[in-house]
């Protein structure tokens, strides 16, 4: 066992410059990706930005919730049964004669005969 630790020592060297050597060159990556997006980034909400990290830091201490700040609030992309939904509500789909129907709604009927075609083969 001290064998194994040993030889983990012996080659930590190595590990470690390699291991430099690639998080300096992540480091000048990430700079320019950083100058890209600080350039694209509106002068005003860059100060908005600003004013509210330092409320969020100097109130942490006594209020945890100032944290929250720094939570990344992405919305949720619509699921397939969501968006066949909408695209089947706007064009009324059902109702119409097949000669009018829209593409959604052929698509949305060429998916349901495949999910069942797949169901059907998982039975048999």
């Amino acid at each position: 066992m001290n064998d194994s630790n040993f030889c983990k020592m012996i080659h930590m060297k190595r590990t470690l410059c390699q291991k430099y050597k690639l998080a300096r060159n992540g480091i000048l990556e990430s700079g320019k990706a950083f100058d890209r997006l600080d350039e694209a980034a509106p002068s005003h909400l860059k100060t908005e930005w600003l004013a509210r990290e330092r409320i969020a830091q100097s109130s942490r201490l006594n209020d945890p919730s100032a944290m929250d700040e720094y939570e990344i609030n992405i919305k949720k992309a619509p699921s397939k049964k969501e968006i066949e939904l909408r695209l089947l509500e706007e064009s009324n789909a059902h109702n119409a004669a097949p000669s009018r129907r829209s593409v959604a709604t052929w698509i949305s009927t060429g998916l349901a005969i495949e999910e069942a075609q797949i169901a059907l083969l998982i039975e048999v």
